[in-house]
């Protein structure tokens, strides 16, 4: 049998949060997180086909990858191989571990013709992200994609998931390093902090579902958790100063900017993509 035959590959998008409120419970598919985000046409392309023994690579290098381990085995005991290439960083808020477990269960799925639903599929990806605490709302952001609107934890028909009309705007971005997921929302006082503030820009996006309302509920959620860097500050600062629109991504020491300008140059180097609005398919 040809390579081509036996391989699948599927792509899942970028997911930064704007703001969140975590929920979680005994159950992970009621568990995650409610809030905004946004899906971007940079994210993940994973290949997989049958092996004698279970690996994984992230751009050419073997990696642990706990997340995407954990969905595999929620969807069979077959040995796969597992080629992810990512064209954003890990850590810093894009919801690589979700792109990377969402897109490898539905090339798994395909290449071993486990014939599941994209829902089931889903679910796989969202019970190993919050699990492992890698994650929350990203999956359930990658699915859908565009500027989604989580009202309800967890991903469909359990999660509630709505959507911000928009074309398909350049984001751009720089990256000052990451921020561990796992110890912020394993942190109570954090916690409360998020969930008061995330409630309060949830309940404002609502009244208003425009992309610019987006950016600003997340500029003050950010704000309002007290977790930004000087550096993040002052960029956010040069950004709105050139007439963009910029906040923190949520959680990574990450700026994102609409019409930033030229602004974000002075920081690092600046990426750019655009909104995508096909959300995790196949290749």
């Amino acid at each position: 049998m040809s390579f081509s035959k036996i391989s699948a590959r599927a792509f899942a998008p970028a997911h930064i949060s704007g703001f969140f409120i975590i929920d979680i419970k005994k159950d992970p598919i009621h568990s995650g997180s409610m809030g905004a985000g946004i899906s971007l046409e940079n994210g993940t392309v994973t290949t997989v086909l049958p092996a004698k023994e279970t690996a994984i690579k992230i751009n050419g290098e073997v990696n642990r990858a706990a997340t995407t381990l954990s969905a595999i085995r929620l969807l069979t005991e077959k040995p796969v191989l597992v080629e992810t290439t990512l064209s954003i960083p890990i850590g810093a808020g894009f919801g690589a571990s979700a792109a990377g477990a969402l897109s490898t269960a539905l090339a798994v799925n395909k290449a071993l013709s486990i014939d599941m639903t994209f829902n089931d599929l889903a679910k796989a990806a969202h019970i190993a992200e919050v699990k492992n605490r890698t994650g929350l709302g990203d999956v359930a952001g990658m699915i859908c994609g565009g500027i989604d609107i989580r009202k309800h934890a967890g991903i469909p028909p359990v999660g509630n998931i709505d959507r911000i009309p928009c074309r398909n705007e350049i984001i751009s971005w720089v990256c000052f390093g990451g921020i561990s997921t796992r110890s912020v929302i394993s942190d109570d006082m954090k916690k409360k902090s998020i969930n008061k503030a995330g409630r309060l820009r949830l309940k404002e996006l609502i009244k208003k579902p425009t992309l610019d309302n987006f950016f600003r509920q997340s500029r003050a959620f950010a704000k309002e958790i007290d977790m930004i860097s000087p550096q993040v500050r002052d960029a956010i600062e040069a950004v709105e100063a050139a007439g963009g629109l910029a906040s923190q991504a949520m959680l990574g020491n990450t700026v994102f900017a609409i019409n930033d300008n030229g602004a974000l140059s002075k920081f690092g180097e600046v990426h750019t993509s655009r909104i995508s609005h096909a959300g995790a398919h196949l290749l």
